[in-house]
């Protein structure tokens, strides 16, 4: 690791005629958001890796927490099916190294939504309540709330909702005993008669109250399958409509306060259904390449995700304000083998600069920058999924800054210096979310601004010049590997 000092300000930023004006051999700040070739090679449907809210066919919780007791921290989802067919919403919730702890199905008519309270999932055994009246909702089981709206279609010919009638809306005590090991422990036990879930001590560290992160895909039945069985899951069961939209809302009813924002909108490009193999992706790579083998590894046709990112942050003042950051990152290990799932746990940042708002900088870098001096050695790391505050003591980010102002932004370069596939300018997946309280019953969450896309290349280490630091977003794109997994009622 190194850090570096920036003794130039970065005025120039906000004058005509700046950093992202001509063309100079180091440019400034400037966002990448293009593919390889300049332009899209369009498909029909948005060709592109900007990501936003829209309808999409995958969505991303970067990041949850939940306490046992209900009025503690506690994070809640919906999933909103924004078509007039019904469908099949996939849920997936991981440990923070990607360790899959448990998967179950949404079954949503048309124009349906649904809300989850992950207490009520990991502390209380409950998926979602019995919906009772067909009238007044779906719950999970398609065979209680087909057909129920005024607009929706009862059926759509290209889904396969044969295993969606009696889905489960309790847990069964096993799972629920492995969930709460698992997000609060870091140690699961083995799955009885599956050998691919063995016992397993260390699947995320340890937490007082239960963290990780979910996936919700579309899938074209109620599967029992996995990310981490690419051979089935992306060759045979993920779809590509883009028809979900969901948030979040993280409460603590204790401290009377709550935060929510959309979660991650990933879309399937081109949307078209059937045969991956008729109409694939343009992209080089995408969301779920990690969990697949060798080309083609872009069945799944999401959108990949960015690797830099701005960040506002505020501490201390007359609100008594607090900054943290939600981060998702991509992590080096695609499975469940249980000797390499740690290695989700200490994913490397190339670089953060912290900057006040007097533009005056400081940043710590995982590799070799042109200036000197050197402050330290030793690698920033994180796991797949972390709440980093960015206080003083903070690991994640040079101290100076934050120890002498109030307020101020960051500079994410998220890549992973440590990744196999970085040597060959593959950048590596991640998402920030700026997590903000104020006098201890206020708070909000909003999305850190992409300086460069899922497509763009891997940035630099940024370099001194007479202008500031020079913050590039050059970069390339990115394979995988393929890992098999269980069935069952509950996976693993």
């Amino acid at each position: 690791m190194k850090k570096l000092t920036v003794w130039a300000l970065l005025a120039t930023l906000v004058v005509a005629g700046s950093l992202f004006a001509a063309p100079q051999p180091r440019q400034g700040i400037a966002a990448d958001a293009t593919f390889l070739s300049g332009q899209p090679a369009t498909t029909n449907n948005d060709d592109s890796c900007d990501i936003s809210v829209a309808p999409a066919a995958t969505l991303l919780l970067p990041y949850f927490e939940v306490a046992q007791d209900r009025t503690g921290e506690t994070t809640l989802f919906t999933i909103t099916n924004v078509s007039q067919y019904p469908a099949i919403a996939h849920v997936v919730l991981w440990t923070d190294f990607s360790y899959p702890v448990i998967d179950f199905n949404i079954y949503l008519t048309g124009y349906d939504v649904q809300g989850i309270n992950l207490n009520d999932v990991i502390w209380q055994g409950i998926i979602a309540p019995a919906s009772g009246p067909k009238e007044l909702g779906t719950g999970t089981d398609a065979s209680t709330g087909a057909g129920t709206g005024d607009f929706d279609e009862p059926e759509n010919g290209t889904y396969d909702f044969g295993n969606c009638a009696g889905l489960p809306g309790t847990v069964p005590a096993f799972y629920r005993a492995r969930m709460q090991s698992a997000f609060t422990l870091g140690s699961v036990a083995g799955v009885p008669g599956d050998p691919t879930f063995t016992a397993c001590a260390h699947v995320g560290n340890p937490h007082e109250n239960a963290v990780g992160y979910a996936t919700i895909d579309v899938v074209n039945l109620c599967t029992t399958a996995l990310p981490t069985d690419g051979d089935i899951y992306f060759a045979t069961e993920i779809r590509f409509d883009n028809v979900l939209i969901g948030d979040y809302q993280q409460v603590n009813s204790g401290n009377n306060f709550a935060q929510g924002n959309p979660m991650v909108h990933i879309r399937a490009i081109p949307e078209l259904n059937g045969d991956p193999g008729i109409n694939p992706t343009n992209f080089s790579r995408t969301f779920y390449t990690r969990y697949q083998g060798a080309a083609p590894n872009t069945i799944d046709r999401r959108q990949p995700l960015p690797s830099t990112f701005a960040a506002r942050w505020i501490n201390g003042g007359t609100g008594a304000f607090q900054t943290s950051y939600k981060i998702w990152r991509e992590g080096v290990n695609p499975g469940t083998v249980c000797a390499t799932v740690p290695a989700n746990g200490t994913l490397v940042v190339d670089e953060t600069v912290v900057f006040d708002e007097h533009e005056n900088g400081e940043g710590v870098a995982a590799e070799e920058a042109d200036f000197s001096p050197v402050i330290g050695t030793e690698a920033i790391t994180t796991p797949e999924t972390s709440l980093q505050p960015i206080t003083p003591g903070a690991d994640m980010f040079p101290q100076s800054i934050v120890s002498n102002a109030a307020a101020g932004w960051v500079y994410m370069n998220l890549q992973n210096p440590a990744d196999p596939d970085a040597a060959n300018g593959i950048a590596t997946q991640n998402w920030v979310v700026v997590s903000m309280r104020a006098e201890g019953r206020y708070s909000v969450d909003f999305d850190a601004a992409w300086l460069g896309n899922g497509c763009s290349p891997v940035a630099e280490i940024t370099g001194f010049s007479g202008n500031g630091p020079a913050i590039n977003n050059p970069g390339a794109q990115n394979p995988a590997a393929i890992l098999p997994g269980p069935a069952d009622d509950f996976n693993p």
